[in-house]
């Protein structure tokens, strides 16, 4: 007995007293947002992704092209901030991309059926319309179709068409896919973004970038298949969705130096606004102004489009009114303070005050 209460006490005293409880979990951490689906009318199963935050602004955001409904996952990297802004995130995937079915005959007017019957089923009356880059053609068509049920429209570096000129339109179909699934087959190349911009900034972002690739190409056993992101491309070919009025505000935000899609795409549909146009612009900036932004986007969102959110001093903070670039004073930059070089680590600031 003795000897048996002596070595329960040399056992209790081998273990380490712990300096604080631990504080063990009721609930798993997410490791990514879960894909859902929905049988259309039509017929056709349809995907999407939602955030789910019952209360929050909803936002539709329709990703750049050749993209799965998991790319709202490349703007995670500001995540927190979208959470204290109160932002839910919806998007339904296109034809051919992802865990979506290719069909040849799917159309603009396919994809607004579809975001409808998303929007329903997860009842979701009105929302901000978002699209980046290859997004804005679709988003111009939700604009045509439902512009009642949108409260903001926001575009960044989003296009509006193609020149006709443009190898994307001129090329044989066959041809356009024979090129494209060499990339689409090797989705880091797809994905290449210059070094110095987003991708160099943000740790991890161009892993997450192939990985969405890979989604979009590979996930349901396509191989590489590039019919649905050659349709997309043949897409920006036919003219812009007939936007008229729009009676809702609007944020444009493109990159001067965009050669890919430069402002005068988004001028395109400013015109088109009856309702306030805020127009971002940015002197020096490439396409990559769609993530290198997007914190200001989620400002705008959430109701704050009468600032811009500044960087000065290490202390990010909201001014008001739109501010340019050459506006800021020496040191300043646009945007949280991670962007700059070397910040400096410390408490949260008030950019969302």
């Amino acid at each position: 007995m003795i000897r048996s209460l002596l070595a329960a006490v040399a056992l209790t005293s081998a273990i380490p007293a712990l300096a604080q409880p631990i504080a063990f979990p009721d609930q798993f951490d997410p490791i990514g947002t879960p894909l859902q689906s929905l049988q259309t009318r039509e017929g056709r199963t349809v995907h999407f992704t939602d955030t789910g935050e019952a209360g929050w602004t909803p936002m539709l955001f329709i990703g750049g092209v050749g993209t799965s409904a998991r790319a709202p996952e490349l703007v995670a990297f500001l995540d927190t901030l979208r959470r204290r802004l109160k932002v839910r995130i919806i998007a339904v995937e296109r034809n051919g991309l992802g865990d979506t079915a290719f069909d040849p005959a799917w159309t603009f007017d396919d994809y607004t059926s579809e975001v409808r019957q998303v929007l329903a089923q997860l009842g979701v009356q009105r929302f901000a319309l978002v699209a980046i880059s290859g997004g804005g053609a679709y988003a111009g068509h939700i604009a045509v179709a439902m512009p009642e049920r949108v409260t903001t429209w926001h575009m960044l570096a989003a296009i509006a068409s193609a020149p006709p000129t443009s190898p994307v339109c001129t090329a044989d179909q066959a041809a356009l896919e024979a090129g494209l699934a060499q990339q689409v087959g090797a989705p880091r190349q797809f994905w290449a973004m210059p070094k110095d911009g987003v991708a160099g900034k943000v740790p991890g972002f161009i892993d997450r970038a192939a990985d969405e690739g890979a989604h979009a190409y590979f996930i349901a056993g396509q191989r590489g298949d590039a019919r649905g992101v050659a349709r997309e491309y043949r897409r920006f070919c036919d003219p812009p969705a007939p936007v008229a009025a729009f009676p809702a505000p609007a944020f444009f935000y493109y990159g001067e130096a965009d050669a890919l899609v430069p402002p005068d795409q988004g001028a395109y549909w400013a015109n088109k606004v009856a309702g306030k146009v805020t127009f971002r612009r940015y002197p020096g900036e490439g396409h990559d102004v769609q993530y290198r932004h997007w914190d200001q986007l989620l400002l705008d969102v959430a109701g704050r489009g009468d600032h811009t959110l500044v960087c000065e001093h290490g202390r990010a903070r909201l001014v008001a009114g739109l501010v340019a670039p050459a506006q800021l004073t020496k040191g300043a930059t646009l945007g949280i303070c991670a962007w700059q070089a070397g910040q400096r680590k410390g408490p949260d600031h008030d950019a969302a005050k």
